[in-house]
Order: structure tokens, then C-alpha cells, then sequence
């Protein structure tokens, strides 16, 4: 559920696009050998997110950095988030849709939803694979590549209104191994890495952008007026209403 304060809004939106990559991995399987008068058996491969909490990793860990990785594993990382002009269908267009409750008569309960047009970015997402031998990275692989032709289309959400429940993901490179060969005798695992595209929207309520909006133009405003000290700016922003931060000089940035 989004958060909703004065100035602030959050929806968890670029987190949950993030797990959605990740849950494409998850409940991957790999065979392995015999384990004394035991036959062949699945062992599951798990998908992590490539930078977790430092305080969680060192719990996991048992505070030492001599503790072995348990292999195979998966790890997904978000390398970049770039807007994309491309997919832009206009500048403050806003959409409208009616529609009826369930349980609702017409024309008393016609409710309208006044939506933002969503901003359009892609995601480039990193997959990064590492196994113990080379027959369990082999087996991933074989069974990742027959997804992505290059492309796997995923629906997000089941919203009606849900502008950006389609997306897709696009194998754009990989994979791509990283281990040096021949191996001598040093502790060896093989590891590759595969990289993705993923085409994803930013949302936010029409009503929400419309009053950061109008904040802004406030802000702009009340400078604008004509005033020639900083404390008349201040006198214009404080008879208004609206918050600020004084910065006057250097001293006052933010930075150390």
C-alpha cells in the first residue's frame, strides 16, 4: 500500500519490479550425483538479491567472512534505471475512466479514476549464477535459455486500472562466464552472468502529482515576486505558507 504524508509518496514500486525479476528464477532445480546408496536427487537453486542489508548479510553469515557460500546459487542485482523517451505519450496527460462498483447503480454510484500517465524506464537487471562444478551450471543454463526467445512477457498486477500490468523481459546478453580456466588448486566455482532488460512504468495519483506540481509553481512564485533580499524571499515563502530550506552560501549546503 502506498504511503501518503504531506510532500511525501512512496509505493514500493521499483522493490516490486525487482521481486517480480527475481521470482522468474525462483523454484529452479539442478540434479545431483549420488550421495552414498542414495540415487540422483533435485536440489533446489536459490535467488537472492545481490546486495543485501550489510547487518542481515553479517547475521547470515555468523559474523566471519570465513563462512562457505552454499552452492549453486542465484543472485539478481539492478545495474542501471534509465528513462525512455521513447515510450512517452505526451507531456501532464492524465486519463479518466468511469465505472460501477460491484453492487453499485447507475447513475448514483459512477465513480471516476483520474490517473497520471505513467513515466516509462527500463530496468537493466543482472542474473549472476554460480555453481560448484560445470554439469549444474549446464543445467541452469539449458533450462533459463529456452525461456527468453529473447523475450518473456509477465503480467504484474490483476488492477483493472493498472496501466503498466504488462511488461517483458529481454535477454540482452550472456551468458557470459567468468571463471578462469585451467583450475589449479585453489577453491574453484564457476560463475556466469546473464543481463536483462526490463521495460517498466513509474506511476503516481493524478492528484498527488497535481499538488507537487503546484507546490513547485508556489515555490517559483513567491522567488519570482521581485524581491531583492533573501529576507523578503523568506517574508513571501512564510506569508504563504510553504517550507523551505535557506541556503545563503556555501556553508549552508548539506555536504561534509
Amino acid at each position: 500500500m502506498a504511503i501518503q504524508r504531506n510532500g511525501y509518496y512512496y509505493d514500493q514500486q521499483i522493490r516490486n519490479y525487482t521481486l517480480q525479476f527475481m521470482a522468474i528464477f525462483s523454484g529452479l532445480q539442478v540434479q545431483v550425483g549420488k550421495w552414498n546408496s542414495e540415487e540422483e536427487k533435485l536440489i533446489s537453486v536459490p535467488v537472492r538479491y545481490g546486495d543485501p542489508d550489510r547487518v542481515v548479510a553479517a547475521i547470515l553469515s555468523n559474523n566471519t567472512q570465513n563462512s562457505p557460500i552454499r552452492l549453486p546459487v542465484m543472485s539478481a542485482y539492478m545495474k542501471g534505471l534509465q528513462i525512455a523517451p521513447d515510450r512517452m505519450h505526451g507531456v501532464g496527460v492524465e486519463r479518466r475512466n468511469s465505472y460501477v462498483p460491484t453492487g453499485g447503480l447507475l447513475p448514483d454510484d459512477i465513480e471516476v479514476v483520474y490517473q497520471r500517465n505513467p513515466v516509462p524506464y527500463v530496468m537493466d537487471m543482472e542474473l549472476s549464477i554460480m555453481t560448484s562444478n560445470t554439469d549444474q551450471m549446464w543445467q541452469i543454463i539449458e533450462q533459463l535459455m529456452v525461456l527468453f526467445d529473447p523475450q518473456l512477457t509477465v503480467q504484474t498486477s490483476d488492477s483493472l486500472f493498472d496501466m503498466s500490468r504488462l511488461t517483458s523481459v529481454t535477454l540482452t546478453g550472456g551468458p557470459a562466464y567468468e571463471n578462469p580456466y585451467p583450475s589449479g588448486q585453489e577453491k574453484r566455482y564457476v560463475k556466469a552472468v546473464m543481463n536483462f532488460e526490463m521495460p517498466i512504468y513509474l506511476s503516481i495519483p493524478a492528484d498527488i502529482k497535481k499538488n507537487y506540481v503546484e507546490r513547485i509553481y508556489m515555490r517559483i512564485g513567491a522567488v519570482s515576486t521581485g524581491a531583492n533580499s533573501s529576507e523578503e524571499i523568506v517574508s513571501e515563502l512564510d506569508g504563504q505558507g510553504i517550507p523551505y530550506e535557506l541556503i545563503l552560501s556555501d556553508a549552508d549546503l548539506p555536504i561534509s
